[in-house]
C-alpha cells in the first residue's frame, strides 16, 4: 500500500505509542514540548536511543515522501533508485509503530492518536483529522498532507534499517519523487546503540 508522509519543519521519526508514553512516565515529564526536550536535554535524548524509544531523522527537506514497509512485503521498483541505507537503530515496539513529522512533537497530545476518527475545523477554516491510524490536515488548496501515519508491527526490540530512494527519472516536479523504505530486524537485546544525529548520517534523500 502506497502512503505518503510530508514534513513541514525538517525530519520524519518513528516510535511506539506505548513504549513513548511509558519513557514518558517513568521519566516524569510533564511538558508536552517533546521536541524541544529532547533537543535540549541530551541525557534524555541518548537514553531515548539506547532503549530504543524514539528515533529521529532530520535535516531533510520539506516535501512528501513515500514510506513502504519491507516487513510488509513493499520495495520500490525499478523506476526508483537507492541513495542510502543506514541499519542498527534501536526501536522497542509495543503496539505497532508511528512513522510521524518531527513536527507533531512541537506540542504532543497522545489523545489526538486515539479513536476511530475526527474532523476539525481549526485556524483559517483549515481541516485537520486524526485518529488511531492517521493524522492530517487539508491545505487551503484542497491538498491532504498526512504528518502521521500508523504501521501494525508486532511488538518485540527490533534493529531498524532506513533505505532512502528517488525516482530515477523525474517527470512532475510536484509529484513524490523520494521516499523511505524500513525494515525491522527482531533481536532479543540490544547491544549497544547508533545516534541517527551524528556527522556520518545523511537521511536528506531529496538533495542527493
Amino acid at each position: 500500500m502506497d502512503r505518503t508522509i510530508e514534513t513541514s519543519e525538517y525530519g520524519i521519526c518513528i516510535y511506539s505509542m506505548d513504549v513513548l508514553q511509558n519513557f514518558i512516565k517513568r521519566e516524569k515529564i510533564k511538558t508536552r514540548k517533546l521536541l524541544a526536550l529532547f533537543q535540549k536535554n541530551q541525557k534524555k535524548y541518548l537514553q531515548l536511543q539506547k532503549e530504543g524509544v524514539w528515533i529521529p531523522f532530520v535535516q531533510i527537506d520539506s516535501v512528501g515522501y513515500r514510506v513502504k514497509i519491507k516487513n510488509h512485503g513493499e520495495e520500490f521498483d525499478e523506476e526508483w533508485e537507492e541513495k542510502f541505507a543506514y541499519e542498527g537503530f534501536n526501536l522497542a515496539v509495543g503496539a505497532g509503530v508511528w512513522i510521524s513529522d518531527i513536527a507533531s512533537f512541537l506540542n504532543f497530545d497522545e489523545k489526538e492518536y486515539q479513536g476511530e476518527g475526527e474532523e476539525r475545523i481549526g485556524k483559517f477554516g483549515i481541516v485537520s483529522y486524526h485518529s488511531k491510524t492517521e493524522r492530517w490536515y487539508m491545505t487551503l488548496n484542497g491538498k491532504k498532507i498526512y504528518s502521521d501515519l500508523w504501521y501494525n508491527i508486532p511488538s518485540g526490540k527490533y534493529l531498524l534499517t532506513i533505505k532512502g530512494y528517488a525516482r530515477k527519472e523525474i517527470v512532475d516536479r510536484k509529484a513524490v519523487n523520494c521516499g523511505f523504505q524500513f525494515e525491522f530486524k527482531e533481536v532479543d537485546e540490544f547491544e549497544g546503540y547508533k545516534n541517527p544525529r551524528e556527522e556520518q548520517y545523511d537521511f536528506n534523500v531529496a538533495g542527493m
